[in-house]
């Protein structure tokens, strides 16, 4: 089996449902996660797949500044997400040893990520996204090549929009871009023209062969169109986990790598005008470990045991 690290900076305090996410994290035994935080992990600190790296926000951005001779300076924790594409520069040592390494989110609640990303997969893919549009910002999968490990430099003006002190999202479109976008790509772009022969399609095939994105519909109420065809509110709002198994109640016979919860708790991704149902509430999360057995729900209201 092929070894995969996942990696987390999470800095301030970890979401109300952090001990329903750690135990998803917990049940995919066989990948390897790493936190780099301030937060209290004292009750998680046992798990096997899991280690925590205790240190202070800016001591974490003084060794990015040290491992990158940049002068990274984020005005929020968000900007973090910019540094993605980078992660493998700056904790080169956390997963030097690993045959894959990649990133993710704590809004979420995890299935059983390699039941999606077998090793059949592992062994022909380089670069695996749970959308098909771009590379997922909440999961993203990597060979550990050197080639991978050093994309970033093919971002357009990475060092810039590294060094702007908000976030720019270089870790899905700009990351998207360099691994996808050919010399005819970017000159269509620059002219306005629209090369698309068969040697123009034959190279990006080429250039994007090794590239698995496949889109996992983890994310709902987005532009991008469900398996039935509708987009934004008209997704799924009723969602379930049970032991280990992610489910909702339209696609019924159909289970997914993991619920995302962005567009339920935030409306600033909800492209059809429509709140984030979550949005300024006090307490979403009403369920514990306990009850993720016999299965817990996310809806409009939040998150419950199942009835």
């Amino acid at each position: 089996m092929q070894s995969i690290t996942i990696l987390i900076p999470y800095f301030g305090k970890f979401p109300e449902w952090s001990d329903l996410y750690f135990e998803t994290v917990r049940r995919n035994s066989t990948i390897n996660f790493i936190f780099y935080t301030d937060c209290d992990f004292e009750k998680y600190k046992n798990m096997e797949n899991c280690r925590f790296k205790k240190m202070t926000f800016q001591e974490y951005i003084d060794n990015v500044r040290k491992v990158l001779k940049l002068n990274f300076s984020p005005a929020n924790a968000y900007k973090l997400c910019d540094l993605r594409p980078l992660y493998p520069i700056v904790h080169y040592e956390d997963i030097k040893n690993s045959d894959f390494y990649g990133w993710t989110d704590m809004d979420l609640l995890f299935g059983d990520i390699r039941s999606f990303y077998t090793d059949e997969i592992l062994s022909r893919y380089e670069v695996l996204s749970t959308h098909n549009v771009r590379i997922s910002g909440h999961l993203a999968i990597f060979k550990n090549t050197k080639k991978n490990r050093n994309i970033y430099k093919n971002i357009y003006d990475w060092k810039n929009k590294l060094l702007h002190p908000y976030f720019v999202g270089i870790d899905e479109h700009g990351i998207t871009n360099a691994f996808t976008m050919t010399f005819f790509d970017k000159l269509n772009e620059k002219f306005h023209v629209k090369i698309n022969k068969f040697f123009t399609i034959f190279v990006k095939r080429l250039k994007t062969r090794k590239l698995y994105m496949v889109e996992q519909y983890t994310t709902p109420f987005t532009t991008i169109p469900w398996i039935d065809g509708t987009i934004n509110s008209q997704q799924p709002d009723t969602w379930f986990y049970k032991d280990g198994v992610v489910t909702n109640s339209r696609d019924c016979n159909r289970n997914f790598m993991y619920i995302h919860f962005m567009n339920f708790k935030n409306s600033q991704y909800r492209h059809d005008g429509t709140k984030a149902p979550w949005e300024n509430k006090d307490i979403v999360c009403f369920a514990s470990v306990n009850d993720m057995k016999k299965g817990i729900t996310i809806n409009n209201d939040g998150i419950f045991p199942l009835k």
